[in-house]
C-alpha cells in the first residue's frame, strides 16, 4: 500500500495524452520522477493489501442466508472466473506500465467515450466500495462500543476524518496502513489454521439448502472481494522489471487471496451453522468469538476496523484520482481536476467522492451498497478485458513480455465472465447502475467536443449494423433473371454452384427464379436448375407484376439484345424495384439506364461476381444498397505490357468514384485488398460511375 498515492498522481498527469512515449519506458519515468525501487514483494503487499478489505468479514453472513454451506464453493469458484481478468490485466499492465491503470490501457487502445465510460464505472465501483468500508465499520463500532450510535453519523464521522487526511496527504499515514493491512492478514490466517479443527461436518449439511439457483447471484455479491488486484498496475512506474513484476504479482494476489477467502469461509461456515451466520452483521467477529472467546472477539474486531479503514483510506484516494483524471482530460467539466493551492490534492473531486459515500452507506444496508459497487468493477472490468483485443490489433509490434494464450479466448472468457454477473446483481442495484450511467453520460455530453465523438462512434456502429443487415439478407439472394439463353445460364451457374464455384464465393444456393419465353428452353431450365421458371416475356410489366417483384431482390436483365435488356430493366424500375441489372454492351444506352439508377454490366459473368462479392465487400454493399443512383460495371483483362503489371492496388491511381468489385485470376475469384497485385492477363471487374470507369479503363490498358 506505501506507493499507491503517487502513481495515482501520475493519473493527473499522463492519462489520456495521445504523445506518451513507448510504454514502459524508463526514460519518461525518470522525466516525471518515479524512481523503480518496489521488488515483486512489495507489489504483493499492495495487492493483498487492496484486495483483502473488510468484505471478508460481513459478505459470508449475507452468502449464508441466499446459499448456506455452497458458499464455500462460491468464493473458489469465483476465485477461478477471476483468473481470466487477471490475465488480460496482467497483459496490459506488461505491455503498457504506465500509472493510471484501466483508465490508461483503455485510453491507448480504445476511443475516447469507452476510455470515459471505463473511468466512470471504475469510479462508480471505487466510490462504493469506499461506502461499504465506512457502513462495515459504523456497523462494528455501534456493535462493540456505541450501541446508541446513529449508523449514519458514524458513517459522517469516519468520511470527514479520511477525507481531511487524504485532502492534506496520505504520506504520513502511509506506514500505519500498512500495519493495519498485515494486522489483518495474521488474523484472518490465525482463524483459518486454528480453527479449521473445529469444523463439525454436521453444519455443511446440507450442503446446498437453499438448491443451486442463487449461485450465480451469490457470486455477484462477493466480486468485490476480489477486485483490488488491478491496483498493483497503478504502482508500473514504480515496479522494477514491471513486464515480468506486475503479471506475477497480479497472479500471486489472486491465489492468495482465494485461497484465504476458501479456508476462512469454509472454518466460518463449519464451526457456525448458516442460519446464526445469516443473523450476524458481522458474521467473523461472531465466529471468532465462537472459537476463541473473548480474546477472539477482540482481535477479530481489532482486523475488521483495521480492514475497513485502511481500504476505506486508500480506495477514496484512489476514486478522487479517477474523477480529477475525467476532469483533466475534458471528459467532465474542469473544475473536477481543481488542485488545492497548498496541498496539491483533487480537493473538489475528493470532496464530491466524500458526498456520495456519506449518501450511501448511510442507507445501512452493505447487500445494497455492495452490489452496486460490484456493478461499476464488473462493467469496468469487461471493458479492461476486451480491450486486449484491440491491442494486438493496433499496437502488433508492441513489446509483450507478458501474453496470454489462445487469443482471442481469453480476452472474450474475460468479458463474458464479468458482464454475465451484472443481470444477477440485486434488481435495485442493476436499476441504479444503469441511472448511474446515464448521469455520467449527461455530465460527458455537457462537452462540445464529447458530443462529436460520441456522434462519430453512433455514425460508425449504425453504418456496421446497416453492412451486417444487409449481409444476413443476403445470404440468400433472390434473384429474377430475365431470359434463359446463354447469358442467363452463365449467371445462375455461378449463383447456384455447388462444386468449384461454392469454394469461389461466400455464398450459394441463393433463391434464382427465370422467366422465359421459348417453351424448350423453359423445359431445359427446369431440368438443368430445378428453380421456379415462368414462361413469357419478361420485358412485360404485366409478368413482372405475376411474379411477384415485392420479394425479389435482384432484377438481372439477361437477354442477349441490348435493346430488350435496356427495356426489361426500365420496366423493372417503373415498378420501383431499386437493385436492377442491365447487361449491355452498346455504350450508346449507359447514360440512359444510369438516368434510371440501373446498374450497367458488360459481361454475365461480373455481373455474377458482383452479386456474390456484394456478400462479402462491405463497400459494395453499401454501394448497392443505398445507392449511388447510376452506376456501371465493366470488365478489363490486363495486356502483357500493360503499365500497372506487378503494381500493387494501392499504388495505382484509380479514379475517384470507380471501386474494383473483383479479380478473376486462372479461373479463380480474387478478393482485391489494397495489397493486392495486379497480374498479367488478370480479369479486372470495376464498378461506378460510366465516367471513372472510361479512365480505369484507359490506365489498365495503357502500355509500356
Amino acid at each position: 500500500m506505501i506507493h499507491l498515492n503517487a502513481p495515482f498522481d501520475h493519473v493527473l498527469r499522463s492519462a489520456g495524452q495521445d504523445n506518451t512515449r513507448v510504454p514502459g519506458s524508463n526514460r519518461m519515468a525518470a522525466e516525471i520522477g518515479f524512481r523503480r525501487n518496489m521488488g515483486l514483494f512489495m507489489a504483493v503487499m499492495i495487492g493483498i493489501g487492496a484486495t483483502m478489505g473488510p468484505g471478508i468479514f460481513a459478505l459470508p453472513g449475507e452468502l449464508a442466508h441466499m446459499i448456506g454451506p455452497l458458499g464455500i464453493l462460491v468464493y473458489l469458484a469465483m476465485g477461478f472466473l477471476t483468473v481470466f481478468t487477471a490475465l488480460n490485466y496482467s497483459e496490459l499492465s506488461a505491455a503498457i506500465p504506465l500509472a493510471g491503470g484501466g483508465y490508461s490501457f483503455t485510453s491507448r487502445t480504445l476511443n475516447r467515450p469507452v476510455a470515459f465510460f471505463t473511468g466512470w464505472f471504475f469510479w462508480i465501483g471505487n466510490t462504493l466500495a469506499c461506502a461499504m468500508y465506512a457502513l462495515i465499520f459504523s456497523l462494528t463500532i455501534r456493535a462493540y462500543f456505541l450501541p446508541e450510535a446513529s449508523i449514519a453519523l458514524i458513517t459522517l464521522i469516519t468520511t470527514v476524518v479520511f477525507t481531511t487526511i487524504n485532502f492534506v496527504g496520505m504520506k504520513e499515514a502511509i506506514i500505519v496502513i500498512t500495519i493495519m493491512n498485515l494486522v489483518e492478514l495474521a488474523v484472518l490466517v490465525a482463524v483459518a489454521v486454528l480453527g479449521f479443527t473445529d469444523i463439525e461436518p454436521l453444519n455443511l449439511e446440507p450442503l446446498a439448502p437453499m438448491g443451486w439457483g442463487p449461485f450465480v447471484p451469490a457470486m455477484a455479491l462477493i466480486y468485490i472481494s476480489y477486485v483490488g488486484f488491478e491496483l498493483i498496475s497503478n504502482a508500473a512506474e514504480e515496479i522494477i522489471q514491471p513486464g515480468k513484476n506486475i503479471p506475477r504479482a497480479i497472479l500471486i494476489t489472486l491465489g492468495v487471496s482465494t485461497a484465504i477467502y476458501v479456508f476462512v469461509v469454509g472454518v466460518m461456515m463449519g464451526t457456525v451453522h448458516h442460519s446464526e451466520l445469516a443473523q450476524s452483521d458481522i458474521p467473523f467477529i461472531f465466529t471468532a468469538e465462537r472459537l476463541f472467546g473473548a480474546w477472539g472477539r477482540w482481535f477479530g474486531v481489532l482486523a475488521t476496523i483495521m480492514a475497513s479503514l485502511s481500504a476505506f483510506s486508500v480506495t477514496l484516494g484512489a476514486s478522487a484520482r479517477i474523477l480529477y483524471a475525467l476532469g483533466r482530460d475534458k471528459h467532465f467539466p474542469y473544475i473536477f481536476a481543481k488542485l488545492h493551492p497548498k496541498f496539491q490534492t483533487p480537493h473538489v473531486a475528493l470532496f464530491i467522492c466524500a458526498l456520495i459515500v456519506i449518501i450511501f452507506s448511510s442507507s445501512g444496508i452493505v447487500k445494497f451498497v455492495a452490489s452496486l459497487s460490484d456493478f461499476g468493477y464488473l462493467m469496468g472490468l469487461g471493458i479492461i478485458n476486451y480491450a486486449v483485443i484491440p491491442l494486438h490489433r493496433r499496437m502488433p509490434n508492441l513489446r509483450r513480455p507478458f501474453q496470454t494464450k489462445f487469443f482471442p479466448w481469453i480476452p472474450i472468457l474475460g468479458v463474458i465472465t464479468t458482464w454475465m454477473f451484472v443481470p444477477a446483481l440485486e434488481f435495485r442495484s442493476f436499476v441504479l447502475g444503469g441511472v448511474l450511467t446515464l448521469v455520467g453520460s449527461a455530465i460527458y455530453l455537457l462537452n462540445v467536443d464529447n458530443r462529436a465523438e460520441v456522434i462519430k462512434l453512433v455514425n460508425f456502429f449504425v453504418k456496421s449494423v446497416k453492412v451486417f443487415i444487409n449481409r444476413l439478407r443476403r445470404m440468400r439472394m433472390r434473384v429474377l433473371i430475365l431470359s434463359g439463353e446463354k447469358q442467363g445460364q452463365n449467371i445462375a451457374d455461378r449463383l447456384l454452384a455447388k462444386d468449384e464455384y461454392q469454394m469461389m464465393f461466400r455464398s450459394a444456393e441463393h433463391q434464382v427464379t427465370f422467366i422465359e419465353e421459348d417453351d424448350a428452353l423453359c423445359k431445359e431450365l427446369e431440368q438443368r436448375y430445378n428453380v421456379p421458371i415462368y414462361q413469357g416475356d419478361g420485358t412485360k410489366k404485366e409478368l413482372l407484376k405475376q411474379v411477384g417483384v415485392d420479394h425479389i431482390d435482384v432484377v438481372i436483365a439477361a437477354f442477349e439484345d441490348d435493346g430488350r435488356n435496356v427495356i426489361a430493366a426500365l420496366q423493372a424500375r417503373q415498378l420501383n424495384l431499386e437493385k436492377v441489372i442491365a447487361i449491355v454492351q452498346n455504350s450508346e444506352y449507359t447514360n440512359l439506364l444510369e438516368q434510371n439508377s440501373v446498374v450497367v454490366v458488360n459481361a454475365p459473368w461480373a455481373t455474377a461476381a458482383m452479386v456474390e462479392n456484394i456478400l462479402d465487400n462491405p463497400v459494395l454493399a453499401q454501394l448497392f444498397e443505398f445507392g449511388i443512383g447510376a452506376a456501371s460495371l465493366l470488365e478489363v483483362s490486363v495486356p502483357e505490357n500493360a503499365i500497372v503489371n506487378g503494381k500493387i492496388i494501392r499504388d495505382i491511381d484509380i479514379p475517384k468514384g470507380c471501386l474494383i468489385a473483383a479479380i478473376i485470376r486462372d479461373g479463380q475469384f480474387v478478393v482485391p485488398r489494397g495489397a493486392t497485385s495486379i497480374e498479367v492477363d488478370d480479369r479486372v471487374i470495376f464498378i461506378g460511375p460510366a465516367s471513372a470507369i472510361k479512365k480505369a479503363f484507359d490506365i489498365f490498358k495503357l502500355k509500356k
